[in-house]
């Protein structure tokens, strides 16, 4: 698996997560009951249904998933680390608003899409493993087989590399032929 393709998986994850958080979970309960006491209500809106936690939860798994491209290994393993456990948090708030008197099936498929979201996740961190990092600048002045390439050559001596020519690749006419003329 590519680095993109890993990103795209755990956006597209996220993106999956947080359409199933604006569904209603909960049919003529406010929306302070669906996040943990003590949580500030945002909206006045009694129609609102979204958690804030599980919102929270969603947007954890997509920064965690845009980072896992910027980071080496370790890094990717301690920030996908972080978002199979906003997973696992998103699917206990879906589990607890599933309880709740008035619980839809939206709450219990969002719980699913969790369990299947964490092991999506969990899945990506352990493909990443054979990520590299970019070396498109890293080139040497020989090509694949061994030949002189003068592009290589040139990028070399861009980079202030010390770039000798091998002695069948001398010019006949070249400054050295007046010194091995004589």
């Amino acid at each position: 698996m590519t680095k993109s393709r890993g990103v795209l998986i755990v956006l597209v994850i996220a993106a999956a997560m947080w359409a199933l958080t604006i569904s209603a979970w909960q049919v003529g309960a406010g929306g302070d009951t669906l996040g943990p006491t003590g949580v500030a209500k945002v909206t006045e809106d009694a129609s609102s249904q979204s958690s804030p936690v599980a919102t929270a939860c969603v947007a954890i798994i997509a920064v965690s998933g845009l980072l896992a491209a910027m980071l080496g290994r370790i890094g990717r393993f301690v920030v996908l680390g972080l978002a199979g456990i906003a997973g696992i948090g998103y699917g206990i708030t879906a589990l607890s608003a599933a309880s709740a008197p008035g619980a839809t099936s939206w709450a219990i498929i969002a719980a699913v899409a969790a369990g299947i979201g964490v092991i999506g996740i969990i899945w990506v961190a352990v493909a990443s493993n054979g990520w590299t990092n970019s070396n498109r600048y890293a080139r040497t002045a020989e090509s694949a087989g061994g030949e002189f390439d003068s592009a290589a050559t040139w990028d070399a001596l861009s980079r202030g590399d010390d770039v000798e020519d091998a002695p069948d690749d001398e010019e006949p006419n070249g400054p050295d032929a007046e010194r091995d003329s004589k």
